[in-house]
């Protein structure tokens, strides 16, 4: 992905230019609740726009967010990002420490992948408790991390995995071919995450080797299990003890009878991972915390199969703090080490302040934008949304050039942000310099607005504009639709409603909603965003759906089939950038700005861009909105304070 920056350590911007291989691969998007000045959802995560507390949702492979918020757009500067370098100047890490981590939001139905809408903020849990079947390289190249080596056939409809031999569970189980289906086809017949994973025809095993059988050609497997929440390995024998897994589902086509059999007596708040930390406690709620204690037996510790010396803190502990200001202020009395968030006005803060060193990425990550629902006939059986003026394309297009992105930028964005023209990012695949997406001109919006109401046959365009309760997100969201009052006078009537973080989610999965602040779409391949666009991921409203949105548009799933089965660069570029079109010209999302996120620390932590796998080869640092590794960050002296 191009065009995204990295900021360097101490308040210094350094900007790398990475160009993405078009191999055969593709990423899904971490989304969530996104704005122009916003914080934090892949293995996708859901969260609204705009905002820095809301979650993406990774549903098994899915990652989204709420526009209205913390978080920011992408930022000036050529891109890079993520780079894992730049640690040797930390000086040599040490043991010891409990490290506590100030976290945007707490996650909603904890902890199994299959089950849990992960956000930018539950990474930080699962990544301290598991680790994934692959991360990437600063490249965007799959580099395996629990796998071995892969292969696939000529005709890519077969992929097969080894998984490295010797690690085991926290509870004993051993990581083998086995471990690693289980875990993969809960993902896959989750009414969560199956969506993201409908690729995928069968799975099966055999010793170290897992083989996914695709259902025609998919030239992106390793992509759908990258640094997503179906691609971190949880225990087969924790998972099976849980009352809501597949494989207990009676009519399921993985329905384990004897399974079934057998109490479904585990905790579902009680993980059973195979990482650098084991799960101690979790109470959830703002201002309860998470607490994971080092992994004697870590598998890449002294006493396992690497020889390695990690981890080296003792303890990690997350503390949810919606409120961003509170976060903040915490990172600055001592009460936390780090803190994340996307809000543009507290990074570039801690980016002049000498007392703190603030990382900053916009590497692979998320567009911020407003979410239309465009649910109508069949997706709109009981008719809630059929009075909606956003069914209408020319109200969609008559709000686009009414809304000024480049003022959202610089007032809410603190002039680090860069106005977002479509779901991809410049330097990624389907990347377009003009991608057809109306540019603010109230003169154009005032002539789309006339249309519009004269097909409808009404005088107003009513409809209302969810934002999570984030006060930023409010703010941004409220700016976005005085402008829309500016423009159009009493002709738009949008209501700005509030909703609560753990509540937002959920809404846009069953689809209740008028238009939503959201940010979603991080990633490194088109192919896997799939599940967000594509129209069987659209169900009628209240169903659950990862096609918020619920549009159905043949020349986008014409498009991503294209992209998901064609090894072809060039013909896989055409396709990306024609959906790129499509979103310019049926305007399904109001874009807004590119997001960048920050991790920002206290002097004495490092690490954080370190993601050095177990052959020495560097991994991505900071990236996919926010996310890292848990397992090599360390505290100067071996003491978190």
């Amino acid at each position: 992905m191009g065009s995204r920056t990295t900021g360097s350590r101490r308040g210094v911007t350094a900007t790398l230019s990475v160009a993405m291989m078009l191999a055969v691969a593709a990423c899904g998007s971490d989304g969530g609740e996104t704005s122009s000045g916003g914080d934090d959802g892949g293995e996708e995560t859901v969260a609204p726009s705009g905002s820095e507390g809301s979650g993406s949702v990774d549903s098994g492979s899915v990652d989204t967010s709420d526009s209205g918020g913390e978080s920011g757009g992408g930022s000036d500067g050529d891109s890079g990002g993520g780079d894992a370098g730049g640690v040797s100047d930390e000086g040599e890490p040490v043991q010891g420490g409990t490290l506590v981590y100030g976290i945007e939001a707490d996650t909603a139905n904890l902890f199994a992948p299959y089950a849990t809408s992960y956000a930018t903020a539950g990474y930080v849990l699962l990544a301290s408790l598991t680790d994934p079947l692959f991360t990437a390289t600063p490249e965007g190249d799959p580099l395996p991390i629990l796998v071995e080596e892969y292969t696939n056939n000529e005709d890519y409809t077969e992929w097969t995995f080894t998984i490295r031999e010797g690690i085991s569970f926290h509870d004993g189980t051993p990581l083998d071919g086995a471990a690693v289906e289980f875990n993969m086809e809960s993902c896959q017949y989750s009414p969560l995450t199956g969506a993201a994973l409908t690729w995928i025809q069968d799975i099966s095993s055999s010793g170290q080797d897992v083989t996914i059988a695709t259902n025609g050609p998919y030239v992106a497997a390793p992509y759908g299990f990258m640094e997503r929440q179906c691609g971190f390995m949880m225990s087969p024998e924790w998972l099976g003890s849980l009352a809501d897994v597949p494989q207990r589902t009676e009519g399921s086509p993985i329905y384990d009878a004897d399974l079934a059999a057998t109490p479904a007596d585990g905790n579902a708040l009680e993980p059973v991972g195979l990482g650098a930390f084991v799960f101690e406690s979790y109470t959830p709620g703002n201002g309860n915390s998470f607490i994971a204690n080092r992994n004697e037996d870590y598998w890449r510790g002294p006493n396992g199969i690497t020889g390695e010396e990690l981890p080296y803190l003792d303890a990690i502990e997350a503390v949810p703090a919606v409120d961003i200001d509170s976060r903040a202020n915490a990172l600055r009395s001592g009460q936390f080490d780090a803190i994340h968030t996307s809000n543009s006005d507290t990074i570039s803060e801690f980016l002049d302040d000498d007392g703190f060193e603030a990382i900053t990425s916009s590497l692979f990550g998320d567009t911020n934008y407003t979410m239309l629902n465009v649910a109508d006939g069949e997706l709109d059986p009981d008719g809630v949304n059929a009075s909606s003026p956003l069914l209408n394309v020319h109200c969609r297009r008559a709000l686009a050039h009414a809304t000024d992105n480049q003022r959202l930028a610089d007032e809410r964005g603190a002039g680090i942000v860069e106005v977002a023209n479509g779901p991809f990012g410049e330097g990624q695949i389907g990347y377009l310099e003009d991608s057809g997406y109306p540019q603010f001109d109230i003169d154009a919006a005032n002539e789309e607005m006339d249309t519009c109401l004269s097909e409808l046959g009404v005088e107003v365009a009513e409809f209302t504009f969810n934002t999570t309760n984030d006060p930023f997100n409010v703010e941004t969201n409220t700016l976005v639709v005085s402008m829309w009052d500016e423009a159009f006078g009493d002709r738009v009537d949008a209501t700005i409603t509030p909703i609560e973080q753990g509540q937002y989610i959920g809404l846009a999965l069953v689809g209740t909603f008028n238009a939503f602040g959201w940010r979603n779409h991080g990633g490194i391949d088109p192919a896997t965003q799939a599940y967000w666009w594509a129209s069987t991921s659209s169900s009628p409203i209240g169903a659950l759906a990862l096609n918020f949105g619920r549009f159905r548009d043949e020349g986008i799933d014409a498009a991503l089939q294209t992209i998901a089965t064609d090894p072809d660069e060039a013909t896989r570029q055409e396709a990306a950038e024609e959906i790129n079109r499509i979103f310019g010209e049926q305007v399904y999302n109001l874009w807004s700005t590119w997001t960048m996120w920050g991790v920002l620390e206290a002097p004495y932590v490092n690490g954080l861009e370190a993601n050095v796998a177990p052959d020495g080869t560097e991994g991505v640092g900071l990236a996919f909105s926010g996310r890292h590794q848990m397992n090599q960050l360390w505290c100067d002296g071996g003491s978190c304070e």
